[in-house]
């Protein structure tokens, strides 16, 4: 299928231009501040930056809406890392997990209508004009079927794939001119990474099917949940499937008013991502809270399966011996295994893997913890960008990445459901340490 072609260029540089704007308010907001504290000795009260904290986190979420595409799928993941930033950048940014201003129904029905190829009446008995979830690249609608069955109904947003190719545009020339002016922070990786993913995220017949594979993995587990498609009324662009009610994962006063155990919540879902990853190969690529419900029991529910990825056996195995290896803190076996994964650093040692093993997981086990705190990831980042500043890591598996992204994003809904489960415990019965 060919690639959208980006919005306008003057489209494209006023984008440009709105995203420079808010970086240079926000770095000159810290700037002031950190001079001014330094001068009359407050920097060092604990809550010096909060009102600045605050402000930054509006000032992102107000271009996020306007500017809609990739720099919300950014805030997204930045509202689910409660384990490194600062509580106001969560609180504000997890807004746009599921509640960004939806767009007017008016104007979305022709364009459903147009997708499906049938008149609305005739695909559904009702549909709610009201949305009841709106994210970085589609609204889900809440309509009856003719039978009397309840769906929800993910449609893309028109024209989600220009803007999303336009922001890419951007990315790729500001992130290759960073290569060439600042060589140590070339993020050309990460890049490519993200060119990767988003197609499959915009790709509903792809959802559909990875809806299928993980109904399928947890068929004999009551307590995970996967809404089913509905093919007759499914596309590239709409996605119909069965309404499952539940609680966000992060609502912690809802989950408490429904009786449900928090602590109950963190190990289940600890336990369903191990199983995905090191079990069935099949994980779930983007469990942020938008994306994860809860219902009594617990139960878990997994939305928006877009981003999935399989591995193949020899890579599943190939992570196995990963994490086996940080468990046991076999560092030969460390460096052997990020190399079979595809794994390369600029002068062939395996000092930057060691500290990248200690940074994903290795002082999570040390800690017992199933998330990261601030001091702990402010010092553990400090070593590894020291290491690849020594080393580089210049070739890296993507599926790799793909799963350090979700244990990233796992460690900040642990911290918000204030996890009690020690992964060393969790990951023990997955793992053959006598191998």
């Amino acid at each position: 299928m060919k690639r959208p072609d980006p919005l306008p260029l003057s489209t494209r540089v006023l984008r440009s231009l709105a995203v420079a704007r808010m970086v240079l308010v926000i770095y000159a907001g810290y700037k002031c501040l950190q001079l001014l504290g330094a001068v009359t000795g407050r920097n060092r009260d604990a809550d010096y930056y909060d009102n600045q904290h605050l402000r930054s986190a509006r000032l992102i979420r107000r271009t996020a809406v306007r500017l809609q595409g990739l720099l919300i799928k950014a805030c997204q993941f930045a509202g689910s890392r409660a384990d490194v930033l600062p509580p106001q950048y969560v609180e504000v940014l997890s807004e746009l997990q599921d509640r960004v201003p939806p767009k007017d129904f008016e104007l979305m029905r022709p364009w459903i209508e147009d997708q499906l190829g049938r008149r609305l009446d005739e695909a559904f008995s009702d549909i709610d004009p009201m949305p009841v979830a709106a994210a970085s690249l589609a609204q889900v609608y809440k309509a009856q079927s003719k039978d009397g069955r309840t769906f929800a109904v993910k449609v893309q947003y028109p024209e989600i794939e220009r803007v999303i190719a336009t922001d890419l545009a951007n990315f790729s020339f500001f992130i290759k001119l960073l290569a060439k002016l600042e060589p140590r922070f070339d993020l050309r990786l990460l890049l490519i990474e993200v060119k990767k993913y988003i197609p499959l995220e915009l790709d509903f017949v792809n959802e559909a099917e990875n809806a299928r594979k993980f109904a399928a993995n947890f068929d004999n587990d009551p307590a995970v949940i996967v809404p089913i498609p509905i093919p007759e009324l499914c596309c590239r662009t709409v996605l119909t499937m069965n309404y499952i009610e539940g609680i966000k994962i992060s609502d912690l006063p809802a989950l408490e008013a429904a009786g449900i155990d928090k602590h109950e919540v963190a190990e289940l879902l600890t336990h369903t991502y191990i199983w995905q990853i090191l079990v069935h190969g099949f994980f779930h690529g983007d469990p942020h809270p938008g994306n994860l419900l809860v219902r009594p029991g617990p139960q878990l529910v997994l939305l928006d399966l877009g981003l999935a990825k399989e591995f193949t056996p020899q890579l599943r195995a190939g992570i196995v011996k990963l994490t086996r290896a940080i468990v046991m803190s076999d560092a030969p076996s460390i460096g052997e295994a990020f190399r079979e994964l595809g794994f390369e650093t600029r002068t062939g040692s395996d000092d930057t893997f060691l500290t990248l093993a200690e940074v994903v997981l290795g002082q999570a086990l040390k800690a017992r913890k199933a998330y990261a705190d601030m001091s702990m990831v402010e010092r553990m980042s400090k070593e590894l960008m020291a290491a690849l500043r020594e080393n580089p890591i210049v070739r890296a598996s993507s599926d790799l990445l793909l799963v350090l992204r979700v244990m990233g994003l796992l460690s900040g809904i642990g911290k918000q459901l204030d996890s009690k489960v020690d992964p060393m415990s969790a990951m023990l019965p997955f793992l053959d340490t006598t191998a």
